[in-house]
């Protein structure tokens, strides 16, 4: 029952936030002091909650218990304690583990990480690392930068429920993002390397974060010496391999990171394929959404296209900040791997926050992925395996997504067509 309410009383409360998504900038720009202590009042209020419908918090406990007894989570799945006898506590965490016949997947740092805050087997400690090291980071923004969208950010239940109630640590990514991009709004490109390496090591998810130095590079008119570039590639090669350096001090026998387990949990499982109910009524399987990908990218190129010669380049990529490229050319990745995970795409949030646009549809995708919390089993629906979800609500989540970005292509269409005529008045002048 408590599952129930929460998870009920968080979309209410999203329906709220997408409501203020709507409100004026001033608005919420004048009330600036009012909607950071909501978002922090929220924050500390989810550190008591325990986990809503997830069970990946458990093996963030047990692999931190595991590095701080010098075990190393990448050599001992969790299947192996199960005949040792165990006190009532790891036991029962233990027990909730998902695939506890895998080794680990996440990156040298997370595991750290986790090894630093789960001390006692402890969520709440990991909670309140979390908004220390979110806040931190929050806080570095200058305050002339602190704008609307800022604000939606900090105050989004999804996100906050996702952290503070799930533990999930798309927190990290999201807090060092606010550092990796003021060091590219200072142009300070070897910082910036070094902290977009940082992510992809803890997550190649963010390598999406990646299209954000394009602009800044301006290859061909620069004037920085190679040397200059070596030291950018050398500093994303630290920032990257860093803390796999750090890891094979503490266990020199390490030797694959969890790589080829990622690359086998994504060829045996799926999980919210929400695309693939709409494939199979048109006889096709497991196109997820490739073709809407290849839809995208001729967008893309099509934009780049219409535009006129002067400054093209530069132009095209103030278009793609402004209209929500970035975003959407990351939500199609995401759609296309074998688990769409709903928090998964809490790393587009900060993608959504740099955009000028302010348009709701970037909210309501992400947002629209808590559905996949509904499976058969929590339904009380028949079920062959324990994540199945039901079809009508991946279909639900397919409409969704669809109309959100039918909705953004006719945007894009109308903007191509004002820039159309605008080269043609140019061109006639």
């Amino acid at each position: 029952m408590y599952e129930w309410i929460l998870f009920s009383s968080t979309l209410l409360v999203t329906i709220f936030f997408l409501k203020v998504v709507t409100f004026p900038k001033k608005v919420i720009q004048l009330n600036f002091k009012l909607f950071f202590f909501i978002g922090f009042g929220l924050r500390v209020l989810c550190l008591f909650f325990p986990p809503v419908w997830e069970d990946d918090w458990a093996r963030y406990l047990w692999e931190g218990n595991l590095i701080r007894n010098w075990i190393s989570p990448y050599e001992v799945a969790p299947n192996f304690y199960f005949s040792e006898f165990l006190e009532p506590l790891p036991s029962e965490i233990l027990s909730k583990i998902n695939h506890p016949d895998w080794t680990t997947i996440y990156s040298p740092f997370i595991l750290l990480y986790f090894s630093l805050f789960t001390y006692g087997f402890s969520t709440f400690f990991l909670k309140v690392s979390y908004l220390f090291f979110e806040s931190i980071c929050f806080a570095i923004v200058p305050k002339h930068k602190m704008n609307f969208m800022m604000l939606l950010y900090w105050v989004y239940p999804i996100f906050i429920k996702e952290v503070y109630i799930n533990l999930h640590f798309e927190v990290l990514l999201v807090s060092f993002f606010w550092i990796f991009y003021t060091f590219l709004k200072k142009d300070n490109l070897k910082l910036g390397a070094g902290i977009f390496g940082f992510l992809v090591h803890m997550k190649f998810l963010t390598s999406i974060y990646g299209l954000l130095f394009i602009p800044y590079l301006r290859l061909k008119n620069s004037k920085q010496t190679p040397a200059f570039w070596i030291q950018v590639v050398l500093s994303l090669s630290i920032g990257f391999l860093l803390f796999f350096g750090f890891y094979l001090i503490l266990f020199p026998n390490s030797n694959d990171f969890g790589l080829s387990n990622l690359h086998h949990f994504g060829e045996t499982f799926t999980f919210n394929q929400f695309f693939e109910p709409v494939w199979k009524f048109f006889f096709t399987i497991n196109l997820r959404s490739i073709p809407f990908f290849f839809q995208f990218l001729l967008l893309f190129i099509y934009l780049y296209l219409t535009l006129k010669e002067k400054n093209k380049t530069k132009r095209f990529f103030v278009l793609c900040q402004k209209h929500d490229f970035y975003f959407y050319f990351g939500y199609f990745i995401f759609t296309s791997i074998p688990v769409v995970n709903p928090w998964y795409f809490l790393t587009l949030v900060p993608l959504i926050v740099i955009s000028r646009s302010q348009s709701i549809l970037p909210w309501i995708l992400i947002s629209s992925l808590q559905l996949s919390y509904l499976t058969n089993i929590r339904l009380g629906f028949h079920f062959q395996f324990l994540y199945e979800i039901p079809t009508p609500i991946l279909v639900l989540e397919a409409i969704l997504s669809i109309s959100c970005i039918f909705l953004y292509f006719r945007r894009i269409f109308i903007l191509l067509y004002k820039i159309s005529n605008i080269s043609n008045i140019a061109l006639k002048g």
